[in-house]
């Protein structure tokens, strides 16, 4: 079996970027800034952060980057399965609605860069020879195992990596692989730019989007903090139920510390069940209005207490889905399929889903668990950030219901400022250091540390609650949730220029290179055929497109020939009303033969090029049109 495959895709391909405006904001800032910083030879530091919100379109960024920048091979680590398998959809050139497609980078149909998963023994030399880029999970680069990437390729098999997650990128496993590529350039991307551990990310911030920026612009959903708060909250110590105190009484007299008072109220079920109420009354406010599939995403402190805050849920008839590491991967598949396709309406994990996993429509966040850290805190509103471009603007406003005595305070106000603050990284030490696995492990027994005492023993007491309380609600932010070329010559002769100095080969060989790209999957072998689709497209896009939008923009009279007193048939185009006699036809006269004009020709001498150029030239007469006709029936 043979592979098609250019090893110099990145470079000589005509990838639709600059104009584009299918590509968000941030996503094309992030492409440029990384661009720019690559091609400053004054940068010594090969390693690059871009800092994105989650839900803003980090996968996108990856999908973009190479361009114009990778000469030989792109290397995309990420830290799990989860995120590996949602980087490998998007990336999938049989997907119809990957990232280049669906944003029209390319065209449908137009060729791609060959994109791989990197599986060990299973992937064949072939296939990895064949790749531009290659997806894989950290684990696959561990020098113990035989299969490791690293025991397969050279040093120089890749210019380029792109590290996911970033935040994870201290570990010795990854500053491994990077000390291996070391000549690679190093872009790493995360939400989360800071460590539970203090460590900081090595790497030099190029890029930062803030939080506020994309809730603004409607990348993601804008958040409320919900608490629950007690008139009053009393507690039993060491089994002792004659005696109750208050939250204040324990503290003023130093009978139990504030984690043993948020490891109680996490696992009392009476404290529990205010937020199952709280959480199932937001659920059901905007199921009300929408038909929108809103779900609750709940986060426990194990999994017995996660089957526990699920029953809880199931007694009031939401049905659950409990996920856990624990659970056999046919079964996980199953729930994650009854998560995408609705028939759960609250799913309960225990440190499951606490990065890259998107289902929009996980809209209420209900946190039965204490946070020490603002790492995996962070990482769980996060679930409910992605924006739905169905909903309306209650649809895009996710709640976080919390526990007052869970004393989240902190972590809320910090996190807020944390993202907001267009500075949140003052600097970044340019060391590599190694990191102990205290986060990737912190879930792995049945209780983890935040739930139990100083022994390691689980201490609990017995909660009981006022009837009176109230729910303190706090806006993230108030936003309005709902609120381009370079010419084609122009890029061409950019690539053209590239091409020759990267690869020392003569204009003429340059040209053949980025002929070649542009022409596959498409008919540049037949120019009859692309002459004639030329032509069909620029009648249309007049016929079809501008002028019945003209019309009904003006409310014009399409059979009527008032338009023949407008100022567009004054001076050189007098005679257009004596020929043509209605309003639509004057119109679509004026264009084709402003444009032949332009050209210099008629339509029929029209060269490939000449097609181009009409095509740049519309947009900007389309505005002189509307512009002209505006100021006529004012």
């Amino acid at each position: 079996m043979s592979f098609n495959f250019n090893e110099n895709f990145f470079m000589a391909s005509m990838p639709n970027i600059n104009t584009n405006e299918k590509i968000r904001q941030p996503q094309y800032e992030a492409y440029e800034a990384i661009q720019n910083y690559y091609s400053n030879a004054k940068n010594d530091n090969r390693n690059a952060l871009v800092v994105l919100p989650t839900g803003v379109g980090k996968t996108g960024i990856m999908a973009l980057a190479p361009f114009g920048l990778c000469k030989k091979r792109t290397l995309i680590i990420t830290p799990g399965n989860t995120i590996k398998n949602s980087v490998l959809e998007n990336l999938n050139p049989e997907n119809p609605m990957n990232f280049w497609y669906s944003r029209s980078i390319f065209q449908m149909g137009m060729g791609l860069p060959n994109v791989i998963e990197y599986e060990g023994a299973n992937t064949t030399n072939e296939v990895l020879n064949a790749s531009n880029i290659v997806i894989l999970n950290i684990h696959k680069l561990q020098e113990r195992l035989d299969s490791s990437l690293l025991h397969r390729v050279d040093s120089d098999f890749f210019d380029f990596i792109i590290i996911d997650e970033a935040h994870h990128s201290t570990a010795d496993t990854w500053t491994k692989c990077i000390d291996f590529f070391k000549n690679a350039k190093v872009l790493k991307l995360t939400g989360t730019p800071f460590r539970t551990d203090g460590q900081e990310i090595t790497a030099k911030l190029i890029y930062k989007y803030p939080l506020s920026r994309a809730m603004y612009h409607g990348y993601v959903k804008s958040l409320q903090n919900i608490k629950h708060v007690p008139d009053e909250l009393k507690l039993t110590i060491d089994g002792d139920e004659s005696k109750e105190y208050t939250i204040d009484e324990i503290f003023n007299l130093g009978l139990r510390d504030q984690d043993w008072v948020t490891r109680t109220v996490a696992y009392s079920t009476e404290c529990s069940l205010k937020i199952v109420d709280a959480s199932i009354e937001s659920l059901y406010k905007k199921l009300k209005n929408s038909k929108v599939p809103h779900k609750i995403i709940a986060i426990a402190c194990s999994i017995s207490h996660a089957k526990k805050i699920a029953k809880l849920y199931e007694q009031r008839g939401i049905k659950t889905a409990v996920i856990h590491s624990n659970l056999p991967e046919e079964e996980k598949a199953s729930l994650f399929k009854d998560i995408e396709n609705h028939r759960v309406q609250a799913v309960i994990n225990v440190a499951m889903l606490g990065e890259g996993y998107d289902h929009k429509y996980l809209s209420i966040a209900a946190i039965f668990r204490p946070f020490r850290a603002e790492l995996p805190y962070v990482q769980f509103i996060g679930r409910v950030l992605r924006y739905i471009p169905e909903g309306n603007t209650n649809d895009n406003i996710a709640q976080i219901i919390s526990h007052h005595h869970l004393f989240l305070d902190g972590l809320w106000e910090k996190y807020k400022k944390e993202i907001n603050e267009s500075d949140i990284i003052k600097s970044l030490k340019d060391i590599e250091e190694s990191l102990d696995n205290e986060f990737d492990n912190e879930f792995d027994t049945e209780l983890p540390n935040e739930c139990r005492n100083s022994k390691g023993v689980a201490s609990l007491g017995k909660v009981s609650e006022s009837m009176s309380n109230s729910l303190n609600i706090d806006n993230y932010l108030d936003t309005h949730l709902i609120q381009k070329s370079k010419q084609e010559e122009e890029a061409y002769n950019e690539k053209i220029k590239v091409l020759k100095e990267q690869l020392g080969i003569s204009e003429e060989q340059a040209k053949v290179m980025m002929d070649q790209v542009r022409s596959s999957a498409s008919n540049l072998g037949r120019p009859d055929l692309m002459y004639k689709r030329k032509k069909k497209g620029l009648d249309e896009t007049i016929r079809e497109e501008i002028v019945p939008n003209l019309i009904s923009k003006f409310d014009i009279d399409k059979d009527g020939n008032d338009l023949k007193s407008c100022d567009l048939f004054k001076g050189s185009y007098w005679y257009i009303p004596n020929q043509q006699k209605k309003n639509a036809a004057m119109i679509a006269v004026y264009f084709n033969i402003r444009l032949k004009n332009k050209i210099g020709r008629p339509r029929k001498e029209w060269v490939d090029r000449d097609f181009d150029l009409a095509f740049e030239y519309i947009g900007e007469l389309t505005k002189l049109v509307e512009g002209t006709i505006k100021q006529y029936y004012n």
